[in-house]
């Protein structure tokens, strides 16, 4: 028998630290290939590390607190087939959150339902196959890893959609034949689930000890990531966008979901906000991939979307509305954990109007969005009303200047202000 390390696995590119906030297992528990084995916490988000081997714990080194990446925080004693925990370092990611697509996303405003065809003339587009890995094992979540070896599939034949070229779960379902599937999806239901942590909703029976531990955990969390907000030179620029055009478009998709579509569409066209501060220079950051804030009553949530402008809108909705709702109780498939080079937040749902994002480095631009409600606006010849938000985008100082926020607002208001045909 090898005694096989569980160490802090590696859940974003830029992340170099995590927090564990409790074990699934205890000492003697037989751990099997996909078990959920721990929560660890970064950046604001909650992970799930999986076991990559079988084998009985033998010791928790780290109950809870910080580790930095690569460090043990258990010990397994197990048969070494290869693979072992250390896979967890190149695909530490858990399997996606099911979600109810039907729910409604959390939204600028609690207005009606959500736009569509604006997105439609944002994004035509189809989205760019995934990057594959020069060298090195296959990208792949650790359950996904599994499935691929249970029905003998070679990863490299699977069509990656995570960022990066990370395989899915779906990916490797995508990729069985329907026997193999169906019998997938069978072994998934007799498999007893996994231990988990109690949901928020059900703080209020948890002891306040450990209630205000997870508190804790957050804000620290939290500060972690702030707190270098400081040392950037950064302002925001406001401005009233009218949606009026873009209501009588949305044809069923959320407000979230178009105004992610239009703001990553407005960015590929003021370039110097897709660009980092990095080695005393601005440096490119790619494509629009952006940080979406989720506030959940364990804290805030920020799933990342790769380039949402492009692709087919309800697809992109319905996608959206999945992620979200999984945030909202507490989890965030790791796929949605890439590094972001924009972020939104949107305060309208608890009715305020207008508000100051700060930037989280080394994101470059914060779109902020209040509530969305009919307005008084001036119109020829005395006053209207007219369906409104105020954005506010702030902006690091050090990459670009008043003049690009302006033009990123005026882009953004005009991909909102398409008239229907």
């Amino acid at each position: 028998m090898a005694r096989l390390a569980i160490r802090m696995p590696k859940m974003s590119m830029t992340m170099t630290e995590g927090e564990v906030n409790g074990w699934s297992v205890k000492v003697g528990d037989e751990i099997a290939v996909g078990d959920v084995v721990a929560e660890v916490m970064t950046d604001k988000v909650d992970m799930e590390v999986e076991a990559t081997v079988a084998g009985t714990l033998v010791e928790i080194v780290v109950e809870s607190g910080i580790v930095e990446v690569g460090e043990p925080i258990g010990w397994v004693e197990g048969e070494d087939d290869g693979g072992g925990f250390g896979d967890l370092l190149a695909a530490p990611v858990p399997e996606p959150v099911q979600a109810d697509a039907a729910a409604e996303p959390d939204q600028p405003a609690a207005e009606e339902e959500p736009p569509s065809s604006v997105v439609e003339e944002v994004a035509q587009a189809t989205v760019p196959s995934p990057q594959e890995a020069d060298s090195g094992p296959i990208p792949a979540v650790p359950r996904a890893r599994g499935l691929a070896r249970e029905h003998g599939i070679d990863l490299e034949t699977v069509t990656p959609t995570g960022p990066e070229g990370l395989v899915r779960v779906s990916d490797v379902e995508q990729a069985l034949p329907t026997g193999g599937r169906a019998a997938s999806e069978a072994s998934g239901q007799s498999r007893p689930p996994a231990p988990v942590s109690a949901p928020a909703a059900t703080a209020a029976a948890v002891p306040t000890d450990k209630a205000q531990a997870r508190r804790v955990a957050v804000r620290r969390a939290v500060a972690r990531v702030m707190v270098p907000t400081a040392a950037i030179p950064q302002f925001t620029v406001w401005r009233e966008i009218h949606l009026d055009a873009a209501n009588a478009r949305r044809n069923g998709l959320s407000w979230t979901t178009v105004l992610l579509r239009a703001y990553a569409a407005a960015l590929r066209e003021v370039p110097e906000l897709l660009s980092r501060w990095e080695d005393d220079q601005p440096t490119t950051a790619g494509p629009p991939s952006i940080a979406l804030a989720v506030a959940t009553d364990r804290g805030l949530l920020v799933p990342v979307f790769a380039e949402p402008d492009l692709g087919d809108a309800r697809d992109k909705d319905a996608e959206v509305r999945e992620v979200v709702r999984a945030a909202q109780g507490g989890k965030v498939d790791g796929a949605y954990m890439a590094v972001a080079n924009g972020s939104l937040s949107n305060l309208g749902g608890a009715g305020v109007d207008r508000f100051q994002a700060l930037l989280t480095p080394p994101q470059a631009s914060v779109l902020s969005l209040g509530s969305i409600r009919p307005r008084p606006v001036a119109v020829p010849g005395g006053l209207g009303v007219a369906l409104t938000v105020e954005a506010g985008v702030t902006v690091d100082h050090r990459v670009a200047d008043g003049a690009h926020g302006a033009d990123l607002l005026a882009r953004f208001a005009e991909l909102l202000d398409v008239p229907p045909a």
